[in-house]
């Protein structure tokens, strides 16, 4: 079967800084085979956690990456370098619970294994000495005990087969229920160790997550004390300034028509335009009022004024 993942791709990466909902998707569907085909699981961050991830903000991850700033990147580069110490001694830890398990089932069968020639060698001398036995009794007497000697072997195998087969069966037993308990210990002992990996791993996350808002929520007051004072937060302009410059524009507008309207008065009050006017009303200097220009000038004051300046 084909892989339907790439190799050296960094998803978490790219999952972060898509904007584009398809491509995460697929992204996220990727990473999953690859988790699943390479038994990730548990070992880094799962989809569910990365499908949160947009650009630097990425809670419950450990990454060596670089972030918005350098003790940002430092701090991830000691979760990573304890979460991989972590992982190690885990492993470590369930190597030896393995190792000790092949041991036990080792030296368990080690023991059936005597048990079984131990058992043999009962049988064959329980049939050796009944032989002799039975020997022994028919040397002394006749046909008829003969007879009888013959009954009692027969009895007397069937006695010693019975009593073979119940010590097999016993060692059988006692096989399956060594089998079974050190097989159950080291169950119990790998359950142990690994709710106590993921409750480390869980709590290192958590710790790194709150590490994480902890330094986005001094990021953002720093940025906010910084916008106070420039009037810019993270490139636009903030409410304050915008309405600080849009004050400046209307006095500006103000002072603008007010010496246009001054100009125009004197204008008017001494039949022609100043020198010192001239660029005010953008008309030549000396334009007498009986000029259409003056006529103008006057309308466009009265726009103005309406706010219908253009």
């Amino acid at each position: 079967m084909a892989k339907n993942y790439r190799d050296d791709f960094d998803y978490s990466e790219a999952i972060a800084n898509t904007q584009d909902a398809a491509e995460r998707q697929e992204l996220l569907a990727e990473r999953q085979n690859k988790i699943d085909a390479e038994g990730l699981a548990g070992k880094v961050a799962s989809n569910d956690a990365v499908a949160t991830w947009n650009g630097d903000y990425r809670p419950y991850s450990v990454s060596s990456r670089g972030g918005s700033s350098s003790a940002r990147s430092e701090a991830d580069r000691l979760y990573d370098a304890a979460e991989q110490a972590r992982l190690k001694r885990f492993q470590a830890a369930r190597e030896r619970i393995q190792q000790q398990l092949d041991r036990n089932l080792s030296s368990i069968e080690t023991d059936y294994a005597a048990g079984m020639k131990q058992t043999d060698i009962n049988a064959r001398q329980s049939v050796i000495s009944n032989e002799e036995k039975l020997a022994a009794l028919g040397l002394n007497m006749g046909a008829r005990g003969a007879a009888a000697t013959s009954g009692a072997a027969e009895t007397s195998r069937i006695a010693v087969d019975n009593q073979y087969r119940s010590d097999l069966n016993a060692l059988g037993q006692a096989r399956l229920q060594a089998r079974a308990a050190a097989q159950d210990a080291a169950s119990e002992q790998t359950a142990a160790l690994e709710n106590e990996y993921y409750t480390a791993a869980e709590s290192a996350a958590l710790q790194q997550a709150q590490a994480q808002l902890a330094q986005f929520n001094a990021d953002r007051d720093y940025g906010l004390s910084l916008a106070g004072l420039t009037g810019f937060l993270n490139g636009t302009p903030t409410l304050a300034y915008r309405e600080y410059q849009a004050g400046l524009s209307s006095m500006a507008s103000e002072a603008q028509a007010k010496a246009y309207e001054q100009a125009l008065d004197r204008w008017k009050t001494s039949g022609y335009v100043q020198a010192g006017d001239a660029a005010i009303l953008g008309v030549p200097a000396g334009t007498p009022t009986a000029d259409a220009s003056y006529r103008n000038a006057s309308l466009a004051l009265q726009r103005w004024k309406a706010g219908y300046w253009y």
